[in-house]
């Protein structure tokens, strides 16, 4: 199962917005979230990014990928047993 969300234009409650779709990620064991942030500032990028990098947040999933080409891109890849 592959999710996607969508902070394109940025919304104020970006944190929010990404907590529940990684609770949805674990609860529906998905293989794939793709979070796109599309051509915001590099801040809005440190911002998610800082955000996924929690403690509690960065045990959730098991690799990130990042595209800047174009379209910004976050991919979190899980692995479940």
């Amino acid at each position: 199962m592959k999710l996607k969300l969508n902070l394109f234009p940025v919304v104020p409650d970006m944190e929010d917005k990404i907590a529940s779709i990684l609770q949805e990620a674990v609860d529906g064991r998905a293989s794939i979230v793709e979070i796109a942030y599309g051509t915001a500032a590099e801040s809005v990028k440190k911002r998610i990014l800082n955000f996924l990098n929690k403690k509690e947040n960065r045990r959730l999933y098991s690799r990130l990928e990042k595209t800047d080409k174009g379209w910004g891109r976050i991919y979190l890849h899980f692995r479940w047993k």
